[in-house]
């Protein structure tokens, strides 16, 4: 009874911390229930865009969004590689978290 008083902190967070690794192994690995944020393509043309430089330098800049998407929905609409798919840069009807941040800061 002794070495039980003494440990039951251990006798406590061992299996609540497998528990909590269990679930989410589960969540993130098997179901992919997260959300995924990116760059998203922009046209400074017609939206206020986010400015991004392609080197420490900045010699050269590029214009993104900010993107949020569902995982299951980006991946059923474009695999496993986003960098191609023209359905990664814009919100679907049938996606169900999406959101496009655009850059709304005065310059």
């Amino acid at each position: 009874m002794k070495h039980l008083r003494e440990n039951i902190l251990s006798y406590i967070l061992v299996p609540l911390i497998i528990i909590i690794g269990i679930i989410s192994y589960n969540r993130f690995i098997v179901n992919q229930d997260y959300l995924v944020g990116y760059e998203g393509e922009c046209d400074p043309a017609t939206a206020q865009c986010f400015i991004g430089c392609e080197d420490d330098a900045c010699t050269e800049e590029y214009f993104y969004t900010k993107m949020i998407k569902y995982a299951p929905d980006l991946y059923q609409e474009c695999g496993s590689d986003i960098t191609d798919c023209e359905a990664a840069s814009m919100c679907l009807p049938s996606d169900r978290v999406c959101s496009i941040t655009y850059n709304d800061t005065n310059i």
